[in-house]
């Protein structure tokens, strides 16, 4: 069994802009420099079959390559438990786009319905323990974050392998799916 997601890798300048936003939120657990990326669809764990057929699935994806800026950060909270801070998009259409196309691949080999509403963003952080004030506070700062504009030209397909210090995970990039023409 492979734990696979679909993403969006980010260019070496953007992994820099965004990792300079850590710090200074107490029990926040940050996401490793070389982890950023947007999650598109996570898919979990399948088999290597499975895994075949979502490649080939993915290599008939016809989606535009489009231009994108990191321009918000924000948290996901259950509650008042916070749970993450995120950096997000300044420009949706397109990756609600590309979500839909992965999504209608995923459901032709029917691995399984995604059960969280698509919000494009890249987690920043896990809080364990953190107030909304922290978080309040962390907003606040960082409420005028931009990234640079980058170039989207295609999509990956990840695997996500635990360490063996038993220290979160690491992600490996499988395979790249290109974008073609130029989104509206």
């Amino acid at each position: 069994m492979i734990r696979l997601f679909a993403g969006i890798e980010f260019p070496e300048q953007i992994k820099d802009q965004l990792y300079s936003l850590r710090g200074g939120v107490p029990g926040a657990t940050w996401t490793e420099r070389n982890n950023l990326h947007i999650t598109l669809r996570f898919i979990g764990n399948v088999d290597e079959r499975d895994a075949n057929d979502l490649h080939d699935g993915f290599m008939q994806i016809q989606a535009p390559a489009f231009s994108l800026q990191m321009t918000q950060v924000g948290f996901f909270a259950t509650g008042m438990q916070m749970r993450h801070l995120w950096a997000g998009v300044n420009y949706y259409q397109p990756l609600d786009f590309l979500h839909d196309k992965i999504e209608s691949v995923i459901n032709r080999y029917k691995l399984g319905a995604d059960k969280h509403k698509f919000h494009a963003h890249s987690r920043l952080a896990k809080l364990h323990g953190t107030t909304p004030e922290d978080v309040q506070k962390f907003i606040e700062y960082h409420n005028l974050f931009k990234s640079d504009e980058f170039y989207v030209d295609h999509f990956t397909l990840f695997s996500s392998h635990k360490r063996s210090d038993g220290d979160g995970s690491y992600y490996r990039a499988e395979a790249e799916y290109p974008l073609f023409g130029f989104f509206d």
